[in-house]
């Protein structure tokens, strides 16, 4: 998808972090944009400060894991726009702590914000997609661990790196199954990144629990150790117009995918010693 002029984009997250920072980068390609989050308020602020620089753009609060909702925001963007191109599943939650701390409603909301989100926005739009007969490209945003446990700095996130693990495998099923269709898929892979996920609590929905404190702290470490988001929407968006389906903006993470690699062989090679001392043949 090289030329994205006059391209239509939803975006979930895209009110903020690394969803507007590809927004951002989106509307200097000449894209027209539908950015949605959880917060009317800053829905509002992002359009505003997105039609200051010319983008055509609205902005509207839409909560993912609800599918009443995404099928109003899919009639809403082809509405208000008659088509879609590009969907970007960025929306993403996050909490640390030990397994035997979490509870039961923390783990359905990192998961269904972050994996289940991804299979609703998914399947809604690629249904309007095969049926129109148009190309388009999916960008689910990742992350590190989706290859890994990364450093004990940031915490240790059981929910949330069980959900970038499932929405890798989602991701590679999709880049699969709808080539045929037209439809390229990317999964984006940051590392850490100076956004505002330290404090996703502030859009817990009711359903999943009480909203637990806000961490400064991992925020501090968050903002000191991590990648503008702004570079994150560039490389984001450059990958979107090669067509690649990873797109890691990390180069400090291949001890991860490589350790994976080593780890695999390795175990893959006692299993051929296995099936050699056990052969009947």
């Amino acid at each position: 998808m090289q030329n994205l002029t006059d391209k239509v984009a939803v975006i979930s997250g895209g009110t903020s972090g690394i969803g507007f920072a590809i927004a951002n980068e989106l509307a200097k390609e000449g894209v027209k944009l539908v950015l949605i989050g959880m917060d009317h308020d800053k829905a509002k602020r992002a359009e505003s400060e997105l039609k200051r620089n010319g983008a055509e753009v609205i902005a509207l609060r839409c909560d993912v894991t609800k599918q009443s909702e995404i099928d109003s925001l899919v009639a809403l963007a082809y509405d208000t726009f008659g088509k879609v191109d590009i969907l970007i599943n960025n929306a993403g939650v996050g909490q640390a702590g030990m397994l035997h701390e979490i509870t039961e409603a923390d783990w359905d909301w990192i998961v269904d914000v972050n994996l289940k989100s991804v299979f609703l926005m998914s399947a809604a739009f690629i249904k309007q997609f095969i049926k129109r007969g148009n190309k388009a490209h999916i960008m689910n945003t990742g992350s590190e661990t989706c290859f890994g446990i990364p450093g004990r700095k940031l915490g240790s996130m059981y929910p949330y790196v069980a959900s970038k693990h499932g929405m890798l495998g989602l991701s590679e099923m999709m880049h699969r199954d709808y080539a045929e269709y037209g439809i390229e898929v990317s999964v984006l892979c940051p590392g850490a990144v100076a956004t505002e996920i330290w404090n996703a609590e502030r859009s817990r929905q009711a359903e999943y629990g009480e909203k637990a404190a806000s961490k400064p702290k991992l925020g501090e470490s968050l903002h000191e150790l991590g990648m503008d988001p702004n570079d994150v929407g560039e490389m984001a968006v450059a990958g979107i117009k090669r067509g690649d389906y990873y797109i890691i903006t990390h180069s400090n993470i291949r001890n991860l995918i490589d350790k994976r690699h080593v780890d695999a062989s390795s175990a893959l090679d006692k299993t051929d010693a296995w099936h050699a001392e056990n052969s009947t043949t």
